[in-house]
């Protein structure tokens, strides 16, 4: 009996023993598989300053652009850092950054709005509007917008592009906006027949010199950076880089311009607006980087001076810019760029390259910045302006909890601490 009773009790001190180390394997092996799983949602939670990272061969930065049209007509470009809205009407930007509901913090827009003939009376090379010979709104035409993707061997797209095209008139533009500082252009006391056609209860302008006016806005944004120059008979005369996924560069192509002079240039207004769909807590403002220092101005100030020069940076820099700055912390979110030349196709001449000049000042509700272009009679001219954001300069910071790890980490260390208690709950009953 004292034998037999012996072994059981082995049997039994072995059976604990046993049960104890399975019970302590288990628990080792639930927490690796805990940490491993932080580890891995930590590994795959972008900063705003990682990025997506491709097969091996490929680029180490990839910001895949995609676009696609909505109900309304919109163009919906869009890149894991910016999406940019087009207007189907106007030529018009507007452009946050992704992870930016809506661009609820930082929305920033571009609209190309007039093209302007000019005589440039006091030689300053840009424009005033007391130097306006003929004008158009460019809501004043019909316009088409048509969008399209380059890709690659791999089915990517490598390119997304989206064009302005100008067709006929419209009927559907406003005047409110430039009825004030537009010579001439008086409701109660028009004073310039060569503007205006008749004085009528509202000023009726005469268009049809534009009828021949051909006109594009051709956008282009890229998947990696995109290097490129501007080069005439000569050779190269300006180089410049956009920034793939952060920058939509845009080509104005303007011909068969109704020149009345010689001697006029032409000028094309970009309105720029810093604040449009922020929330209003949320404050930017304009930062011109000129050749004397930087110049800050907001589009609620309203400037005396109209047409004031912009002040190109050193010579050897060829693309000047303007930047939007959140007002509390002095960030750089996004910009305006263009490159100082661009280049006439003659009729029968080589191409040439040409300075670029603007002048600016601000209506209380944005930047009018005029781009002065000189006469190109016959022929066409391109230009390359660009907008875009400041990559890793995303307003939106991710919500973050205990141990400044991502929400989403704790979805996957709950699930793993109830299956451990589980698991450790059916080894004690057993």
């Amino acid at each position: 009996m004292v034998v037999i009773y012996r072994k059981e009790k082995a049997c039994s001190v072995n059976y604990y023993l046993r049960k104890a180390l399975f019970g302590k394997a288990l628990f080792v092996a639930l927490l690796f598989l805990l940490v491993s799983s932080v580890a891995t949602v930590n590994a795959f939670t972008l900063s705003d300053d990682d990025s997506t990272h491709t097969e091996e061969g490929m680029e180490d930065d990839i910001h895949e652009p995609d676009e696609h049209r909505d109900s309304d007509g919109r163009v919906w470009i869009q890149t894991d850092i910016m999406t940019v809205m087009l207007n189907p009407k106007l030529p018009s930007y507007q452009y946050w950054y992704t992870n930016d509901n809506n661009g609820s913090l930082a929305r920033f827009m571009v609209n190309y709005m007039m093209i302007v003939e000019f005589e440039d009376s006091n030689g300053d090379g840009v424009y005033q509007p007391n130097e306006t010979l003929d004008f158009a709104p460019l809501d004043a035409f019909e316009w088409v917008l048509q969008t399209g993707a380059i890709t690659n061997e791999l089915g990517q797209n490598i390119e997304v592009y989206a064009s302005y095209t100008k067709g006929g008139f419209s009927d559907d533009w406003d005047d409110d906006w430039f009825k004030e500082w537009m010579p001439g252009y008086d409701e109660e006391n028009p004073e310039d027949p060569a503007i205006l056609a008749d004085d009528s209860d509202k000023p009726e302008i005469n268009f049809t010199q534009f009828a021949g006016l051909t006109l594009q806005f051709y956008a282009h944004i890229y998947m990696n950076d995109y290097n490129g120059t501007v080069t005439d008979y000569e050779g190269v005369k300006a180089n410049y880089t956009v920034d793939g996924g952060v920058e939509l560069k845009v080509d104005i192509e303007i011909g068969n311009f109704p020149f009345t002079s010689n001697t006029s240039s032409v000028a094309v207004l970009n309105y720029l607006r810093e604040d449009v769909g922020s929330d209003d807590s949320v404050d930017h403002h304009f930062r011109l980087h000129e050749a004397s220092g930087d110049d800050d101005h907001d589009s609620e100030d309203v400037m005396e001076q109209l047409g004031e020069e912009f002040e190109d940076t050193d010579l050897e820099d060829d693309v000047q810019e303007i930047s939007f700055i959140e007002a509390s912390t002095d960030v750089t979110r996004g910009f305006y760029r263009w490159l100082d030349k661009a280049v006439i196709t003659h009729l029968n001449r080589p191409q040439e390259a040409v300075d670029v000049d603007a002048s600016y000042w601000t209506d209380g509700n944005g930047l009018l910045l005029f781009f002065a272009y000189p006469n190109f009679d016959g022929g066409s001219i391109l230009h390359d302006p660009s907008l875009g954001l400041i990559e890793g300069a995303s307003p939106y910071t991710q919500p973050m909890g205990l141990f400044n790890l991502p929400i989403e980490s704790y979805v996957v260390i709950g699930t793993a601490v109830v299956f451990i208690a589980v698991v450790g709950l059916a080894i004690k009953r057993r």
